[in-house]
């Protein structure tokens, strides 16, 4: 595995007054510098939880109980918070199935891209990435005003992988 590549091997459980509980056991896969991977499965089989003990989104009492996520050489279960925000979005994104409750209902999808740029000091021109990103997924960046109620199903996840988009993770 060189250093582009991303490699996952971990058991994700949590803590119940009956003991620990294994949600997530022995993954594994490889990604390599720009390949997609779609996570495919009946409800209840640990899709989002996978996802969310990758980026280490996980809400106490879970948490990532074994193994390494391996991302461009460097392993990113032992990270702190602190460390880990700089490589979520700019390193890799997560696109959640339900984007309306991905999404931040009192913001416009235009205040969410920019909150997204600023934490990642992005210096260019925010707006017209924002629209460069929404034009890419097929949305009308008119639509950058628009709050999650306003925006079709299809549309709100189009507006999520846009901003997925929007560092351009590796």
């Amino acid at each position: 595995m060189d250093r582009s590549s991303t490699c996952v091997t971990w058991s994700w459980s949590t803590a119940t007054a009956k003991g620990s509980v294994k949600a997530v056991d022995h993954v594994s896969f490889t990604l390599e510098r720009g390949e997609f991977l779609g996570i495919v499965g009946e409800s209840g089989c640990g899709k989002s939880t996978l996802l969310f003990g990758i980026a280490q989104l996980l809400s106490a009492p879970a948490g990532v109980t074994g193994g390494q996520v391996l991302f461009q050489g460097r392993d990113l279960v032992p990270m702190t918070e602190k460390q880990i925000r700089p490589i979520r979005w700019a390193g890799l994104s997560v696109v959640m199935q339900s984007a309306m409750n991905a999404l931040n209902p009192v913001k416009t999808i235009g205040a969410q891209y920019r909150d997204v740029l600023r934490a990642h000091s992005f210096d260019l021109d925010i707006p017209a990435r924002s629209r460069e990103v929404l034009e890419l997924v097929g949305v009308d960046p008119v639509h950058l005003s628009s709050y999650p109620h306003q925006l079709s199903g299809g549309m709100r996840q189009r507006a999520m992988i846009a901003m997925a988009l929007l560092l351009t993770p590796t």
